[in-house]
């Protein structure tokens, strides 16, 4: 793992054991505030100084587990593999260690080149927390490193199925699913990825990939099933029902991919999937936009989703007449959070047999 995707690593684990430090019962606040510098450092990039300061607060907190982990987090970043794993080791043989500290584990075995091992402490964990999206999104991250793409989409569903509201997983499912014929997905998945992260590159990114995606499913030919017979077809599961609702409205969309036709295409989409769909298949994510068009923000979440990905001066001009609506439509966002659920999981076909490309399975390692 190169530098650059550590630091991204390191900051994701941070945003973990903020939630624990919260709850954490220090010695005294002048240790809890040397151990805050440590985070601070490594939050900045400066691993080896939060190494440093990391070793001067363990000894005056010898039972505290964030110390640990936050010790081996600051030496997995810096490179320094080996003395991360002799911090971690004696936390696995004890059974203190919780999922942050498996993935670290995995993380430093796949940075000396131990996969077998990333691999096998990734599967103790996820045995032992059943329940983490972390792991399951951490093992995907193995399998794709090592290019099998179907273990590795797999995984990243499985964490979806465990863990509903974790968002990584959604994000390493979208691009994968953007890749194949059923590009569904990488629609649902992306924008729920969006929601839980919304202001980083990798939010900006996503809408991108969702704009592609929206140009696979309406003008990309189906390897599988043509819209003429998914048409014809009753819907067997919710992706077919989604994929049916949608080519139905292929004459809004027909003209091209813009902000302004999928406002209208997600609209209609809406309407008509409350009148055929929505008792059959509940989902969280349809729930949420059929709130906003009820409070009268659907167009304005549109244009927040797609119009600076499209095209970014145009959505420079638009936000200046309305920055007032989209600080409105900000407020309630925020209060309006998307938390998806264990019933959203109607994506259960784990059957990946020739879903990715020839191209990209022939460059398997």
């Amino acid at each position: 793992m190169n530098a650059k995707k550590s630091f991204i690593v390191a900051l994701i684990l941070l945003c973990f054991n903020v939630f624990s430090v919260c709850a954490q019962e220090w010695s005294s606040p002048e240790i809890e505030q040397m151990y805050q510098q440590g985070v601070a450092s490594l939050s900045r990039g400066n691993a080896t100084e939060a190494v440093a300061i990391f070793q001067k607060v363990l000894p005056l907190e010898p039972g505290n587990l964030l110390v640990k982990k936050s010790l081996a987090q600051a030496y997995q970043v810096s490179g320094n593999y080996q003395n991360a794993l002799l911090v971690l080791e004696p936390m696995f043989a004890s059974g203190t260690a919780d999922a942050e500290c498996y993935r670290i584990a995995a993380q430093c075995y796949e940075g000396i080149k131990e996969d077998k091992k990333a691999q096998k402490i990734i599967a103790e964990g996820i045995d032992k927390n059943p329940k983490s999206g972390l792991l399951y999104y951490q093992q995907g991250l193995l399998f794709k490193t090592q290019r099998n793409f179907e273990a590795a989409l797999k995984s990243w569903l499985d964490g979806i199925a465990a863990d509903p509201d974790f968002h990584l997983n959604y994000h390493e499912a979208a691009i994968a699913y953007v890749q194949t014929d059923r590009v569904i997905w990488a629609i649902i998945y992306g924008e729920i990825f969006v929601n839980k992260e919304p202001n980083t590159q990798r939010g900006n990114d996503t809408k991108l990939l969702l704009l592609d995606a929206y140009q696979k499913l309406f003008f990309t030919p189906s390897k599988n099933v043509t819209g003429e017979t998914l048409m014809r077809a009753e819907a067997a599961n919710f992706e077919e029902a989604v994929k049916k609702t949608y080519l139905g409205l292929f004459f809004v969309i027909s003209d091209g991919i813009t902000t302004e036709n999928l406002i209208m295409l997600r609209s209609r989409f809406m309407v008509s999937w409350l009148n055929t769909y929505a008792r059959r298949y509940p989902f969280t994510l349809y729930a949420f936009h059929h709130e906003m068009m009820t409070d009268g923000y659907f167009d304005l979440y549109n244009q927040w989703l797609f119009g600076k990905a499209e095209n970014p001066q145009q959505y420079g001009t638009w936000s200046a007449s309305f920055g007032d609506d989209m600080a409105t439509f900000e407020k309630w966002r925020i209060k309006h959070p998307l938390r998806m659920q264990a019933s959203d999981n109607y994506n259960t076909d784990r059957s990946f047999k020739g879903l990715f490309s020839e191209k990209l399975n022939k460059s398997k390692r």
